[in-house]
């Protein structure tokens, strides 16, 4: 009966060990860096931006902007083209906005306050088909995109919660968060725990 709870624990505290690891593998990128969400002083800010960066299922953008004065708006690309913030799929309107990553190919950002993106205001994202280790196609907690229906594409929209991220490790892509822990931590952690459980229970 020992030998069963033992066999149990250790497949509790393996399973417990891969969420710790799936959790250390997503990654938050605070769009533009330091610079943040803003317009840039640069037409080529937010295009040097994600020239590095490879954008996994699961990732998360952060918009860092003041309330008001910005919003974030998921467009087309036809509409990216044309810096028109008409018929968007998401708004953002409450900053800080984070938006996980949740389909691959191409994501289109911009600002939809008006002269904005035309002053470069926007970004595009190509997210690849590796998803993040535990990643899952689901808004972030805190906050929300105010799906848009057609009827409602050309009033005002609120988001109705943001969330405060930090940031832990700046790159050439920008400031991420989330990835602090690197495999190797991922691995001892997992390690500690299974090996714990073993000692305990065998």
């Amino acid at each position: 009966m020992a030998g069963v709870n033992g066999g149990f624990l250790i497949v509790l505290g393996a399973c417990l060990a891969v969420s710790v690891l799936q959790c250390v593998a997503a990654t938050s990128y605070d769009v533009g860096g330091s610079s943040g969400w803003t317009i840039p002083s640069s037409s080529k800010l937010y295009s040097d931006w994600v020239k590095s960066t490879t954008f996994k299922l699961g990732d998360k953008l952060v918009f860092k902007f003041t309330t008001g004065q910005h919003n974030a708006y998921r467009v087309s690309k036809a509409d990216y083209d044309k810096c028109s913030g008409s018929s968007p799929m998401e708004k953002y309107e409450t900053g800080p906005a984070t938006v996980t990553l949740n389909s691959t190919g191409h994501h289109y950002y911009i600002c939809a306050v008006s002269g904005h993106c035309t002053a470069g205001q926007k970004v595009s994202v190509k997210v690849s088909t590796a998803a993040a280790p535990g990643s899952s196609p689901s808004p972030s907690p805190g906050t929300t995109a105010t799906p848009v229906s057609p009827s409602s594409s050309q009033g005002p929209a609120s988001n109705t919660g943001s969330s405060t991220p930090t940031s832990s490790a700046n790159s050439p892509g920008g400031s991420k968060s989330g990835a602090s822990h690197s495999a190797a931590s991922a691995v001892a952690i997992f390690m500690v725990i299974v090996s714990g459980f073993a000692t305990l229970f065998l």
